[in-house]
This record gives structure tokens, sequence and C-alpha cells, in this order.
């Protein structure tokens, strides 16, 4: 069902955007990328102070993304469907820790994490061209192959002001 929901047209309505993302766990810089909007597909950076940890760190995450319309019918709205997938590299200066049996293991100070991420979101582009910005909301499942850390799924809300919109 949900493929009927898609548009096959994948178009973005934007070249390129910067804004600010607010997560369950990692805020702060976004940025998007399309290389060829023709065919929605593009490159985003995020770069974030994460809560992860007992004190937090920094991520610096590239996805490469695709993005189509979404089309309800019911709601009316211009929405976009965002899927992508990519890295994240995090900085822990101090109490980064794994969970074994329920306790916390604690790794030495300015520890280095990479890991594997999914990008799945829904934006909204606003409809008025002298409000060139864009709304989103996503999640974004990770896994660590070094130093595993003790979460696996981040939620964030994004507002991006676009640039050269079609």
């Amino acid at each position: 069902m949900l493929l009927f929901l898609i548009s096959k047209a994948g178009i973005a309505q934007y070249h390129g955007g910067i804004g600010l993302r607010l997560g369950k766990f990692g805020s702060g810089i976004t940025m998007k990328y399309f290389a060829n909007p023709s065919n929605a597909s593009g490159f985003e950076l995020m770069i974030l102070k994460t809560k992860i940890g007992r004190k937090g760190g920094w991520w610096i995450a590239p996805h490469y993304v695709y993005q189509m319309p979404f089309n309800v019918p019911l709601i009316q709205l211009p929405l976009d469907f965002v899927a992508g997938a990519g890295i994240h590299i995090g900085y822990y200066p101090e109490e980064y820790y794994k969970i074994i049996d329920g306790f916390p293991k604690y790794y030495p100070d300015n520890t280095v994490a990479v890991g594997a991420d999914l990008l799945i979101a829904l934006e909204y582009q606003v409809p008025i061209k002298s409000l060139p910005f864009v709304v989103g909301v996503e999640a974004q499942p990770f896994i660590e192959f070094i130093h595993k850390g003790p979460e696996f799924l981040d939620f964030g809300i994004t507002l991006k002001y676009v640039f050269n919109m079609d």
C-alpha cells in the first residue's frame, strides 16, 4: 500500500538546504544538496552535539538520500518521503559506555565510535516562494561497529532554509 502513496516521479523541489535539527539524542546543523534535482538523489550531512553517553559528544554523519513526493489524497499536503543510508563518526571526550548485562561499561576518555545509519523522513515544503523553508520529521536508526554505545535509534525534527526552489 505504501508504494501506491509514493509517486514514481521523484523530483526535488529545491537544489539544497541548510538548517537545524533538534533530536532526542543529536541536535545541530543539517545540510542537504541535490547534485541533479531532476532525479531527487543527493547528499545530506549532519553535524550534531549528541547526548549519548553520560557527558555527550559530537557526531558527523554523511548520508546518501533519495527524496520523492508522498501523495496522500486525504490530507492534501505537499509531503516528500526521504530515505537514505550512510555512516556516522562520533567523538566522546569522556564517560562513553556500552551496556553489558544491564550495567554500563565505560570506554577510556576520547573514544571514537563508528557506525552505519539509515535515515527515514517526511518533509513539508512551505508552498510560498517568499518562505523558502522545509520542515521535516525523521527517524535515524543506527548501529555502531567500533565502540558500540547504549543507543540505536534517534528521532528528530528539522527546519531548513532551501535554495534554488523550482
